[in-house]
């Protein structure tokens, strides 16, 4: 079993980052917009600032109350969206108590989208691009495997499913209406999990030498499934460094176009 160490590639993609930003010379500025106090948001939101500052990146926080209207919320993106100092800006989410939320993230505008929240905005999501970075990193093939997919969002599950569609027809996206997911699981070369249900994913679900991707951290049972693994992340230390390390390099993108 080898592991997949997204916390040690975050680091070298970050040391990398730092340079080209000292070497462009450019002002960035990564805004953030922050409904509420979900402490994993905060928490996440923190990290988020801290490693922007780390390579070079400012930006503003825009902590918002959770009784805000989703017009106001649309008046600040009209804001960040015009205004010459925001490099690039996103949302944290989850939003609380916004129910049209496809609405509010199609207003962000496709030169400022750091996180690809904005599916018009060819800006690959910063989960997306993580995963997809650190199994490349590690050489693992695509190319005609059984991918499974257990998430079906605009986010997540469709752009990855986009991605991989160029090394084969296997792809399944699964969700929380799927009946029997073992079915589809017990199949997967690649296994791809983003629900956040702890332990949803547990080791009679998969086959011998599958490559399984936490994205929830915890989804998969990493005790007893790693045992059955060839490659997995670690439930912490996985994918979520990578994302960080994505969003950032979504920004400079954005501000080197």
């Amino acid at each position: 079993m080898i592991l997949l160490d997204g916390k040690s590639l975050s680091e070298k993609i970050l040391s990398n980052l730092k340079l080209k930003i000292e070497d462009c010379r450019l002002k960035i500025n990564l805004d953030i917009v922050l409904v509420g106090d979900n402490p994993s948001s905060l928490k996440y939101i923190s990290l988020k600032q801290k490693r922007a500052n780390e390579v070079g990146i400012g930006g503003q926080l825009y902590h918002l109350p959770d009784t805000i209207s989703q017009k106001q919320i649309f008046e600040l993106f009209n804001k960040l969206n015009k205004d010459y100092d925001t490099t690039a800006y996103f949302i944290q989410l989850p939003v609380p108590n916004i129910r049209q939320i496809s609405s509010l993230l199609n207003n962000i505008s496709i030169h400022k989208d750091a996180d690809g929240l904005n599916p018009n905005s060819g800006v690959t999501p910063a989960v997306v691009r993580g995963i997809i970075s650190l199994l490349k990193h590690y050489q693992i093939s695509f190319d005609n495997q059984n991918i499974v997919i257990v998430n079906d969002s605009n986010l997540i599950g469709q752009p990855l499913k986009k991605y991989f569609s160029d090394f084969t027809s296997q792809i399944f996206l699964l969700n929380d209406q799927t009946t029997n997911l073992t079915s589809f699981t017990k199949k997967a070369d690649i296994l791809i999990s983003a629900t956040s249900v702890k332990n949803l994913i547990t080791a009679d679900m998969v086959k011998d030498s599958v490559i399984a991707i936490d994205v929830g951290g915890g989804d998969i049972d990493f005790d007893n499934v790693s045992k059955k693994s060839t490659y997995i992340t670690p439930t912490f230390g996985g994918v979520g460094p990578m994302t960080v390390a994505s969003l950032l390099q979504n920004t400079y993108d954005l501000a080197t176009k």
